[in-house]
């Protein structure tokens, strides 16, 4: 048995994990730049042929703890290298990792060079000649704190250039191994088995395509530079167990090529074109990859394709370095999939997973990867219309655009002309906060004039500019409804004028006292999202399909309190909604964090917040849960306390999930008690409510805990008018 190291990149450490146990490897223990395993010579030797993913492959030949820094020469002096490397022989040495004093590469690598040296002196009184370019063996020493593990480089090039793009300069290409592990995870093998074809319709210079094609055909990637590799010239090469594993993938790629799924490519660049023709021409396939010139708004078809994959890595922005135009792209994409690939599945990558929702279809799965240092997301399509969304462009808004178009002399009117000019005292007074505070979306009028019942807010989106998002009070019955109507008209008219928008970009809802989970009912299907910034956060919110839009505005001061709590501690959000204050908590340093709802709707919403912050989900987990019954179990024998929780359930809640009823006046004594019993000896815990009625029985908790009234604080400028809005306390323990 042998001990052996194999490199990858960041990210596919546990697809190397199955590749390695698929080639016998054993005691497999993942890192996250790769994965040491046990294994005979064969299970070496097929990890340098038949790996798709590894960088690298080391064959370890010392282990050892080192007792100071001037001992590293004298242990490396100590190896028998006459099993490696003849005396008359070449070497080169590389080192990483740092300890004892040493900081350097450099020295590092000198030092273990210098044993070498020693070694052939002492027993043969020669000096062996170091090659950096074209060495017989290259050796690479790596040390962490006291420990020293010494290895030969088993290939002496990464594993990842197949051969078929040497000579080729590609801008910002897409290295062979990350393509590969992408097929895996859109699992192009099975479908390959089964027939499909494969299409990329950005194919660029062609790797996804030559991937795929060495896949389908049981290609040995590292086949075509098997007599290139270190291992041949190693003196404990066993060249005939070598041979037969080269003749054994010569077989199995000859069989493999008999019956291969069709494979093609677009892409609207020629140059593009070019670079891929000569790689698909190195690598063999010429006769088997089919491509062609086309942009994807003109795309095609162009043959009866069996329903497969499609795999994509369109432009990420930086590479355009226009934003405007790549979300472009990513909308005729989505199109061009919808128009002629139903029934089959798609994976596209993108460094911006913001850009995935203008793809216009729901993903089923997601995973995280990188492209070198930039960190991407995959996400996994069904082209099935149950899944298709409309992109996160202008909804459609048929009731604000009729009410305008009916009475468009009311705008004319003296108390139209008394709206318009209260809202334009109201943004005066904001102007200076909202620039100074960096401030995209908030109320700018919430019925100042009582006969005008109406609660405006602006949001300014970064796909799209300003929305104006109006919400009526449902008049009481005591109101004349043609009054109401007239009234309501009125103010409408004069809104495209005050805010300077066209009537399409004016969103109106009918708000009326809600109860229970009808604040959470669907009003649409639109599923138009848009994406505004708030502290330094992206996130998504909806104008048309619910009551309310994803985030609760007055709530602004009040996640900025939690985030700032939250910076390098662990937070529990309870009744999470679509977890804002979350994703603010992590961009302001939240080491990890823990956030519950009941509502799996509200949960996927609040994963693509997530997603366009890059948040790690890992770290920070969203959870499905009835709160109140994960309360009662998560308090019995609490083992994970937070240093942070913030508890802003709804007022009244009679979800058909939930057993009984959540009533915050009723309830908030014995639901403040159970949360305090999660929260560090340290701790703070905020809760909110906007129940405008709602009193803190303060004398049940004044005894055990400290109660801070932080609602001045945390009341923003926006709704100064409302002081009622909400309340909010700052809790911690005596």
């Amino acid at each position: 048995m042998c001990r052996f190291f194999a490199t990858a990149p960041k990210g596919l450490n546990e697809l190397l994990r199955e590749e390695l146990m698929s080639f016998g490897a054993e005691n497999i223990k993942t890192q996250p730049t790769g994965a040491t395993f046990d294994g005979s010579l064969e299970v070496g030797y097929r990890s340098c042929l038949w790996s798709r993913l590894a960088n690298r492959v080391y064959l370890v030949v010392l282990e050892t703890e080192l007792p100071n820094q001037e001992s590293l020469s004298s242990v490396v002096q100590s190896i028998d290298w006459s099993q490696h490397l003849d005396k008359d022989g070449t070497f080169a040495v590389s080192f990483s990792g740092q300890g004892l004093g040493i900081t350097h590469s450099h020295y590092g690598a000198l030092k273990i060079k210098d044993g070498i040296v020693d070694y052939y002196r002492d027993h043969y009184q020669v000096r062996p000649s170091v090659d950096t370019e074209v060495p017989d063996i290259r050796v690479h020493g790596h040390l962490n704190r006291n420990q020293l593990t010494l290895s030969l480089d088993l290939s002496g090039y990464s594993l990842h250039q197949r051969g078929y793009r040497e000579g080729i300069q590609v801008e910002a290409p897409l290295k062979e191994n990350v393509a590969a592990a992408i097929l895996m995870r859109a699992n192009w093998p099975e479908i390959a088995k089964q027939g499909g074809a494969f299409y990329d319709p950005m194919c660029g210079s062609g790797t996804f395509l030559v991937e795929a094609a060495l896949m389908a055909s049981d290609t040995a990637p590292g086949l075509a530079k098997s007599g290139e590799m270190l291992l041949n010239y190693w003196l404990g090469h066993n060249d005939a167990l070598w041979q037969k594993l080269v003749e054994e993938a010569e077989q199995r790629e000859q069989a493999g090529l008999k019956d291969l799924p069709n494979i093609y490519g677009s892409d609207i660049s020629h140059k593009s074109l070019d670079v891929a023709r000569n790689s698909i021409q190195a690598a063999g396939y010429d006769d088997v990859i089919e491509i062609k010139q086309m942009a994807v708004e003109q795309g095609r078809k162009w043959g009866d394709w069996q329903p497969g994959l499609i795999v994509c890595n369109p432009p990420y922005g930086e590479r355009l370095g226009e934003e405007e135009t790549v979300k472009q792209i990513y909308l005729k994409l989505g199109e061009y999939l919808k128009a002629e690939f139903v029934h089959w599945k798609a994976a596209v990558l993108t460094c911006h997973t913001e850009l995935g929702m203008f793809l216009g279809i729901k993903a089923k799965r997601s995973h995280d990867f990188f492209n070198g240092a930039m960190s991407c997301r995959l996400f996994r399509f069904e082209i099935e219309e149950e899944w298709f969304r409309q992109p996160a462009l202008q909804p459609k808004q048929d009731l604000a655009e009729q009410v305008l178009q009916l009475q468009p002399d009311l705008a004319e009117t003296d108390n139209a002309k008394m709206v318009s000019n209260r809202i334009r005292k109201n943004m005066k007074g904001l102007k200076s906060w909202v620039k100074q505070n960096e401030i995209s979306a908030y109320r700018v009028y919430d019925a100042d004039i009582p006969e005008y019942a109406l609660a405006i807010d602006l949001y300014d989106t970064l796909e799209s500019g300003l929305w104006v998002v109006v919400a009526e009070y449902a008049p009481p019955k005591t109101v004349n409804p043609t009054k109401a109507k007239r009234r309501l008209y009125e103010a409408m008219s004069v809104l495209p004028s005050v805010f300077n928008v066209s009537p399409e970009r004016i969103i109106f809802k009918v708000r009326s006292q809600q109860k229970g989970q009808d604040q959470y009912e669907r009003l649409d299907e639109q599923k138009a999202f848009f994406t505004i910034v708030e502290n330094q956060t992206r996130l998504r919110v909806n104008f048309t399909d619910y009551l309310d839009t994803g985030i609760f505005l007055d709530h602004r001061q009040v996640r900025q309190e939690v985030a700032k709590l939250a910076a390098g501690k662990r937070l529990l959000n309870l009744f999470c909604y679509t977890a804002t204050a979350t994703a603010e908590a992590v961009k302001a340093g939240c080491k990890s964090s823990l956030s519950l709802d009941m509502s799996k709707t509200y949960l996927y919403w609040a994963k693509h917040n997530f997603m366009c912050n890059d948040i790690n989900e890992k770290q920070h987990v969203l959870q499905q849960e009835n709160v109140l019954e994960w309360l009662e179990t998560a308090t019995q024998n609490p083992k994970d306390l937070f240093d942070v929780i913030f508890l802003d359930p709804p007022s009244f809640s009679t979800s058909k999930r939930m057993d009984g009823t959540l009533d915050i006046q009723r309830d908030h004594v014995d639901l403040i008690q159970k949360t305090m019993k999660l929260l560090s000896k340290n701790g703070k815990l905020i809760f909110s409510t906007n129940l405008r009625k709602f009193k803190l029985d303060t004398a049940i908790f004044e005894s055990e805990y400290q109660i801070e009234n932080i609602t001045q604080r945390t009341m923003p400028k926006d709704y100064a008018r409302n002081m009622k809005i909400h309340q909010a306390w700052l809790f911690s323990r005596q």
